[in-house]
C-alpha cells in the first residue's frame, strides 16, 4: 500500500476498529522494499555469489538510486500528512469553539473563514447544532456537533498513526541508504586493492624479464 493510499484511507475511514501495525521491515517487505545486505567481506561475497566486481557495483548503485527515490517520495507524502494533521486540528478546534458557544447558549458567533490563499471572509453562525463535513470524493455529510467532533478525532488519530509509520519507514530507508553507501565504498576500495595487486604483479614480471 502506498503512503498516499494510507493517507486517504486514514482520513476517510469511519471504522472504529484499530488495525494493528506491522513492524516496519514487514511493511516494507510487503511492498518489495528489502533490507540492504551488508557487504563487509567483498572477496568472500563475490566468490560465494559467483559474481564479478563491476556487476555488483552496478547493482549497488541501482539499489542506492532506488532507496533515494523512495526516500524522496516518502518525504513528499510526509509533507501531505503533516498538512492533513494541521487541517484536522484546526477543524477540531473550530468544533470545540462551537460546542462551547452552544453550551453558553449563544445566539450567534462571528467567525473568519478562508476562501482562498490569502483571502478570508467573515460569517455569522446562528445555527450551532449541526455541521457539514467533507469526507472526500465530493461527499459532504451533515453531523451533530458531538458526532462530528468524535469522527474528526478518530480520523486524526488514524492519520497520526500513519505519520508515525511514515517516520519509521523514512528511518528504514535512510538506514538502507547508509548501508548501500558503505557497500559502494567497500567495493571501490576492493577494486583499488585488486588494481594494486595487478600492477604489482605486472611490475614484478617486467623486472624478472630484465
Amino acid at each position: 500500500m502506498s503512503l498516499e493510499n494510507k493517507i486517504n484511507n486514514a482520513s476517510t475511514s469511519t471504522t472504529t476498529e484499530t488495525i494493528e501495525s506491522l513492524p516496519v521491515e514487514e511493511r516494507m517487505k510487503r511492498r518489495n522494499i528489502l533490507k540492504a545486505q551488508v557487504l563487509e567481506n567483498v572477496e568472500h561475497y563475490l566468490t560465494e555469489k559467483k559474481k564479478i566486481l563491476d556487476d555488483v557495483q552496478e547493482e549497488e548503485r541501482d539499489n542506492f538510486r532506488r532507496y533515494k527515490l523512495l526516500e524522496t517520495s516518502a518525504l513528499q507524502q510526509k509533507a501531505k500528512i503533516d498538512e492533513s494533521i494541521l487541517d484536522y486540528q484546526k477543524s477540531i478546534d473550530s468544533l470545540k469553539m462551537l460546542v462551547e458557544q452552544k453550551e453558553k447558549k449563544s445566539n450567534s458567533v462571528l467567525v473568519t473563514y478562508k476562501l482562498d490563499e490569502n483571502l478570508f471572509s467573515n460569517a455569522v453562525i446562528d445555527e450551532m447544532d449541526r455541521v457539514c463535513i467533507w469526507l472526500g470524493a465530493n461527499v459532504m455529510v451533515e453531523y451533530k456537533l458531538e458526532e462530528a467532533q468524535s469522527l474528526l478525532t478518530k480520523h486524526l488519530a488514524n492519520i497520526e498513526q500513519t505519520n508515525e509509520e511514515t517516520d519509521e519507514e523514512l528511518d528504514f530507508l535512510r538506514d538502507q541508504i547508509t548501508t548501500t553507501e558503505v557497500n559502494l565504498a567497500n567495493l571501490y576500495n576492493y577494486g583499488v586493492l585488486l588494481r594494486k595487486k595487478s600492477d604489482g604483479k605486472h611490475l614484478t614480471q617486467q623486472n624478472s624479464t630484465h
